[in-house]
Order: structure tokens, then sequence, then C-alpha cells
């Protein structure tokens, strides 16, 4: 007891924190576990409630996260450099644009672009036929409307709150709570109010990281299965996790500059060759009028569908765009943590630029390229991906997309590859904010300590291997719009702690 005791106190951990964060991974798991059938029927139920009852509230956020987030980027406030006028970038802008993209979009881009455009061709909105040609421009610009600007937008909020606090102020670790110091609450993190937001953020992130994982996993599976002819089944699940795990453990451990950065280098640079690939082997002037239809139809409708489900009910809206925005504001505290980490010596300006832009063109780049490539498959009847989804199920179809391309063995390597390396720098970097997170906000430890972060890495991938026992992965998804809807209600307070703090600098 005193060694961990010794070791708690080396390592400027604090214990409240690391209590309940370890607690809230053990606790959730357990549940899972001892009753499933129960976890499944209160899981859904909770997520249906938290749609009909606060739907339009993810909508009406994401709409003013936007326009919030453009009115600073053109304003004085915009010039407001973080950590000083003197202060310089810490990492090259190829190296901060490469963790920036990779830390928020992770597996979910390599999971959805390749066959999302297949859920909505057959349900189009505002008056299209199902299956014209309409529907699949439509179907194209709804893939960049969930992954693009809005969604980036989301993340952009607590991304400028946490970077602001964390410069000025001079922290010593990443506290979502720290984000309202704007609000003139100097010692918020050590407040009961600080702690039980920092709880909120400790919540939602093990939900959001065990979903998602927990999610992607089928996929990888069947990719790997495919690869090395084997049989599928659980033990290749537990061997994709424990593999996942590994890696950003490592990587964790190297460190932000050796790991991560390193990572996300070489991750940026695979995922921009794989695009490339895809270009070469298909018809290009076809790819090219898909997607300029596709952004087309992205700009004309964007604010249809922006709105779509706030003025009147809208099923489509429930299933698609709210879950989208839940996703998004589930995983925005962690990602604005960790681009506050990284973003040392830029100007607001360029950090909203930096991710409305670039990360918007690296998601648009696979759904229109990765995406453009299975549709036109599919309309010249060379794929058959819209039976597939119904026959096989998403897992399956993602990965027979691939295996459709030329040197398909090659290219499905390098498929699953980009996707573990985006599930481990997501995970890197919630392996290192969460080990920053549960350090005492004074003190000497501006890093945490590489064991640390190892044992995060490890406890990480605890709800992943409960969801994939479960067997549900409807249930993994589920689990990330029942965690973001705490954090739905501290967005506008970190919006007015942004003007605040930005107000009393001018």
């Amino acid at each position: 007891m005193n060694n961990i005791q010794n070791t708690i106190k080396s390592y400027g951990i604090d214990s409240i924190t690391l209590f309940i964060s370890v607690l809230s991974v053990l606790l959730t798991a357990a549940f899972i576990l001892w009753d499933s059938n129960l976890a499944k029927y209160l899981i859904d139920h909770t997520y249906s409630l938290i749609v009909d009852v606060f739907g339009s509230s993810y909508l009406v956020l994401t709409i003013f996260s936007f326009i919030f987030l453009i009115l600073i980027s053109i304003s004085n406030y915009g010039d407001y450099i973080l950590g000083g006028k003197n202060t310089y970038p810490e990492f090259s802008y190829f190296s901060w644009i490469g963790m920036l993209f990779c830390s928020g979009i992770g597996g979910g881009i390599i999971y959805w672009s390749g066959v999302e455009w297949a859920y909505y061709v057959e349900i189009p909105q505002f008056n299209i036929e199902p299956y014209s040609d309409e529907s699949y421009s439509l179907a194209t610009a709804y893939g960049l409307f969930h992954w693009g600007i809005s969604a980036w937008s989301i993340y952009g909020i607590p991304a400028i709150a946490l970077s602001i606090a964390f410069y000025k102020y001079e922290l010593t670790s990443l506290r979502l709570s720290s984000s309202l110091k704007g609000l003139g609450l100097k010692n918020i993190e050590s407040s009961f109010f600080g702690r039980f937001i920092d709880l909120i953020f400790i919540l939602a992130t093990v939900g959001a990281a065990g979903g998602t994982i927990g999610s992607y996993i089928p996929m990888l599976s069947s990719g790997f299965t495919s690869l090395f002819n084997i049989n599928n089944g659980l033990h290749v699940d537990i061997g994709v996790i424990i593999l996942c795990v590994g890696l950003f453990g490592f990587s964790v451990y190297k460190g932000l500059d050796k790991g991560i950065k390193n990572l996300s280098n070489f991750n940026l640079i695979l995922a921009l060759s794989f695009i490339f690939l895809i270009i070469l082997s298909t018809d290009f002037i076809e790819l090219l009028k898909s997607s300029f239809l596709g952004i087309k139809f992205s700009v004309i409708y964007f604010w249809d569908m922006s709105t779509l489900g706030i003025s009147q009910p809208s099923d489509f809206a429930k299933e698609w765009t709210i879950f989208y925005w839940a996703w998004w504001v589930a995983f925005g505290p962690l990602v604005g943590l960790f681009i506050a980490r990284i973003s040392k010596g830029r100007s607001i300006r360029q950090v909203i630029f930096g991710m409305l832009f670039f990360g918007t063109l690296g998601t648009w780049l696979f759904y229109l390229v990765l995406g453009g490539y299975s549709m036109n498959g599919e309309i010249n009847n060379e794929l058959n991906v819209i039976q597939s989804m119904k026959e096989l199920g998403h897992a399956e179809t993602a990965i027979s997309v691939i295996r459709s391309l030329p040197i398909n063995t090659f290219m499905l390597l390098i498929f699953c590859v980009i996707t573990i390396v985006f599930i481990t720098t997501s995970y890197d970097s919630m392996s290192y904010v969460i080990s920053s997170h549960v350090l005492k906000t004074k003190g000497n430890h501006k890093e945490p300590h590489k064991n640390l972060r190892l044992s995060w890495a490890i406890i990480l991938g605890i709800l992943p291997a409960v969801l994939v026992l479960y067997s549900d992965h409807s249930v993994a998804l589920d689990l990330i719009l029942i965690t973001s809807l705490p954090l739905l209600f501290i967005y506008p307070l970190m919006a007015i702690s942004i003007l605040m703090e930005l107000s009393k600098n001018k």
C-alpha cells in the first residue's frame, strides 16, 4: 500500500480523480458483463429517450458552434497567440495537421466512408426519389455533411476554450474544467463543480472510446480473416483488440514527440498514398463528376440538412444526424484537450482554420474517393454494395469494396494498417489526455509519467473487449450518444468563457 501511495505521489497524481476514473471503467464493464440483456435494454431505451427529448438541442448546438467559430476567426480575436506573442509553434505545420486530423477522426473515416452512401440512397430527403441520380448525389453530400465542417465545429469550441486556459494560466495538467476559467472561477479544478465536470469528461471519454473501437472491431476482424484466410470468430476480435492496445500503449509510452507525432505523420502519408492508389484504379473523370455533384449538393442543401429535425420531428435526423453530432460532442472535449496540448504558438485563427479546413479536407477525400469508387461501381453494375449491406452487413461489405480494387491483397493490407493506426492515434490522444487529466493541477509534472500513460492505454482497452464479448455492436454506438448528453450543457459555458477571456485580453 505504501508503495502505491509513494508512486501516486511521485507521479503527481490526484488520487481522487484517478480513483473515479478507474472505477468508472470497471463499473461500466462489470455492469455489461453482469446482465447483458438488462444492459442492452437500459442502453437502448435511454438512447431513444435522449434522442426524443434532446435531439434538436444537438442540431442547434452544431449550428451555433459553426457560426461562433467563423465570427471568432474573422474578428481581431483570431490574432490571439496561444502562449503569447513571442511564442513559436512546438511542432511543424505538417506534424501538427497530422496529429490534429488523426486524433480527431480515428478509424471512423475508414469504417464509414466506403459504404455510408448505401444507407441513404433508398431514403433520400427533401422529396428526392429513391435510387435516382439526385439520390446518389445527396447520399454523397450527406457523408460530406456528417464528417465535414459542422463536425469539426463541434470540436472547435472545447479546443479553443482549453487552449486559451492552458497557456494563459500556465497549467501543468489538462482538465476539461479548466475551459471555464474565463467565467471567473480561478480555482475551478479543485472545486466540487470542477471535479463534477471532470468526472463527466471521464465518463464520456470511456463511453466514446469503448463504443467506437467496439464498433470497428468487426470490420478489422473481417479484413484480417480475408487477408490470412482464417475463420472469423471471437479469437480474432480479441486478437485485434490486443494488437491495437499494444500499439497505442507503445506509442503513448514513447511520448508525444516520438510516439504520437511519428505515428500520425506515418499514417497521414499512408492514407494519402491509399487514396492516390484508388484514384489510379478507377475512372478519374467519373470520380471527378460524382465528387463535383456531391460537393454541389452539400452546398445547396447545407442549411436544410443542418436544420432537419429542428422545426419538426425527422426519423432520418434522429437515426443519423443527431447520432453523428452526439458522437462529435462526446469526443469534442477529448480532441480539444489534445489539440490544446499541440497548438502552442499557433493563433486562434490558425487553430480554427486547421480544424475546419484541413480536418474537413481530409475526411472529404476519403468520402469522395473511396465512397465515390464504391458508388460508381454500384451504378455501373460492377459492385453490389446495397444488396451486400442487407445480406452481409456493414463490416463485410466494407471489406468486399476493398477486395474489388486492383492488387486487392495489397490494398486490403494497407486498409487494415491505416485503420489500426487511426485507432491507435485516437487512443494515443485519449491515454495521454486522461493521464494528464488525473495529475494535480499544481506541481512540477507537465507531462504524465510514461508508466501512467501505459496503464491508461491498457485500461481503455477493457470496455471494447467487454463489448466484443457482449457481441452487440449497436450497443457500442448507443453508448456514445448517452455519454455525450451531460457535455451538451457544458458547451455553451465554454463559448461564454472564450468570449470573456478574449475580451479581457483585448
